[in-house]
């Protein structure tokens, strides 16, 4: 794994994602269960997706490690709780403001820890060894993909509503 970037830094990008998040998904206008293909995530299963890894995978993982340094991480597949979890049938406001409240409670805790915590590690199952820097820096890459995917999803729907707008029109030279 590369080198993460300073913690602090890290830090502001997990606040920086809550923001981005709300501003995105403030429109009315989202349709929430739209998918842009079959087998690809809606913007309700994405933000069910972020809530349930930040409660049960990121805040489990640096509590663990804080309690009990060394601690065993295990590996999780968060991507096949979408369908054993309903998420799609879920209600994605409801899930986004409960994500981003858990998403506080995460960094209300990490910007609290002294800067020796940082190099407090767990054994993750996939990684070995693994510090809370490292840990905070795989948070940050996992925001930065969905962010990726929520920005996409919301740009696709824009365009596929313009079509239709337009569907029947031409302009006439």
């Amino acid at each position: 794994m590369q080198a993460p970037p300073p913690v602090q830094n890290l830090l502001i990008q997990l606040a920086t994602m809550a923001a981005s998040v709300t501003g995105a998904l403030s429109s009315e206008h989202l349709d929430w269960q739209w998918r842009p293909a079959a087998g690809e995530w809606s913007l309700t299963e994405l933000v069910c997706h972020l809530r349930d890894v930040e409660l049960e995978v990121h805040q489990v993982r640096f509590k663990a490690v804080l309690r009990s340094p060394g601690v065993f991480l295990a590996g999780v597949s968060a991507d096949e709780w979408a369908d054993q979890r309903n998420y799609w049938r879920q209600d994605g406001p409801k899930a986004a403001r409960e994500f981003l409240a858990a998403r506080r409670e995460t960094v209300n805790l990490l910007a609290s820890l002294p800067g020796d915590a940082w190099a407090l590690e767990g054994q993750h199952a996939f990684f070995g060894r693994t510090t809370l820097h490292e840990l905070l820096f795989m948070m940050v890459r996992h925001d930065e993909l969905h962010w990726e995917q929520i920005k996409t999803l919301i740009q696709a729907q824009s365009h596929v509503a313009q079509k239709q707008e337009t569907a029947g029109f031409r302009v006439n030279d």
